[in-house]
């Protein structure tokens, strides 16, 4: 707790700062100073899977230890400068609890030469895709998450030009990178799309990296009628990545060696796709369904390998020459493989949620199908909000056929609380 009371500190700080001294900026450009605090409070219970086949290295992983996280959030705006601001106290069983102060976004916004620039570092999140967005080629942001920390954003530069029905930036991500170990770490130029016509909005994204070369994409946003929204998003890469277990040729002494476990492989001209709609009703219901191919993903073989590797390395144990610790830290370094957006590279989404008209109660339940493998995974989830207070509540289970991504998975369930105040 000493860590979260020290960032805490600086937070107010911070607030005070941007309170007392940001009064030039306002009247500079015209605008008010806004500042938000939220407190945010979430636990989570992780159950591991009895016959899970890499049991033998879960010690050395965080799958199956419940979860805590307290994060204190100052969201603000003086004049042109915006900032979020998180300082975080984080711990799961078995491990000391640790502190984190981060900066999620702070830039700022003016003018020159007559064109509107933004500086700084920014969260550049973006497509029309609920389970999956295709397009979201600069933030990637992983989908599906439960109660979720916020995303960090990106240290940028963009020149932008808004319209009435329009809009278009070119940004340049990273400035001075060029291939580091995370995608979204990686420097590169990018030319983003916007376009309203009558009832529909448009998307496109073109990005030059030395990573994955020219990713070109599209999606739209259609709503024919007030009950009825249809969405599509189409990538097409000149290079993508996926990790793979290693090959099944390789000797038995290969099978204990942790750095060779999973391998990145490179994929050649990858295409990523969604379709999907929401029915909505006046009663607050709403029905949302979609399917998705992601070219990147692996294939039901892949984790088929996966889990064969497994067991062998899970026969070894106990035979004379074999260290155990070696088994375990295989073991563990395989599961790797479940680190990645996608597990299946097809798949389903059918959504049922509620919604108490005027505010209030919030329900929901999701189906995800892999139409790979038949793997499931089932969430329920319920949160309530007032007028400061947002309190959140859910479960999610991983099933299907047994050689499936989501079945292999080391864990059987998961389920969250959160509670939020914002100030």
């Amino acid at each position: 707790m000493k860590a979260l009371r020290r960032h805490g500190r600086l937070l107010l700080l911070l607030a005070t700062a941007a309170l007392f001294g940001s009064s030039g900026w306002a009247d500079a450009e015209g605008g008010a100073t806004e500042l938000g605090w939220t407190t945010r409070l979430v636990g989570e219970g992780h159950e591991l899977r009895r016959d899970s086949p890499f049991a033998a290295g879960l010690p050395l992983t965080g799958f199956g230890r419940d979860r805590y996280r307290i994060e204190q959030e100052l969201r603000g705006r003086a004049g042109p400068v915006s900032l979020l601001l998180t300082a975080t106290e984080s711990g799961q069983e078995g491990a000391k609890p640790n502190g984190r102060f981060l900066a999620n976004e702070a830039y700022v916004d003016f003018s020159l030469g007559g064109q509107r620039v933004s500086a700084g570092k920014k969260v550049l999140a973006g497509d029309v895709g609920y389970a999956f967005r295709p397009i979201d080629v600069l933030q990637r942001e992983s989908r599906m998450q439960m109660m979720p920390p916020q995303l960090e954003g990106i240290p940028m530069l963009s020149w932008d030009n808004f319209t009435t029905d329009g809009a278009w930036s070119l940004v340049i991500a990273n400035p001075g990178h060029q291939k580091r170990g995370e995608a979204r770490d990686d420097g590169s130029v990018a030319l983003k799309l916007y376009r309203r016509i009558t009832s529909a909005d448009f998307h496109g994204v073109l990005r030059k990296s030395t990573r994955y070369g020219l990713e070109a994409g599209a999606a739209t946003s259609w709503v024919p009628d007030e009950a009825l929204e249809l969405h599509a998003s189409l990538l097409v890469q000149t290079r993508g990545e996926r990790r793979l277990p290693m090959a099944d040729t390789v000797p038995v002494a290969a099978l204990l060696a942790a750095d060779g476990a999973i391998a990145t492989e490179t994929v050649n001209s990858p295409r990523k796709a969604l379709v999907g709609g929401t029915w909505t009703t006046a009663e607050g219901f709403s029905l949302l369904g979609e399917a998705w191919w992601d070219g990147t993903a692996p294939v039901a073989t892949d984790w088929q390998r996966l889990a064969r590797q497994a067991a062998q390395r899970a026969a070894l144990l106990g035979l004379p020459g074999v260290p155990a610790a070696a088994v375990a830290g295989a073991t563990a370094a395989s599961t790797r493989m479940f680190d990645q957006g996608n597990l299946p590279r097809r798949g389903l989404l059918a959504r049922l949620a509620w919604s108490e008209p005027g505010g209030g109660w919030s329900l929901s339940a999701d189906l995800l199908r892999s139409l790979d493998d038949d793997g499931t995974t089932l969430t329920a989830a319920a949160s309530w909000q007032g007028d400061r207070l947002r309190l959140d509540a859910g479960i999610r289970r991983y099933g299907g056929r047994v050689d499936s991504a989501y079945r292999l998975l080391p864990e059987a369930a998961t389920a969250f609380v959160g509670v939020s105040l914002a100030y």
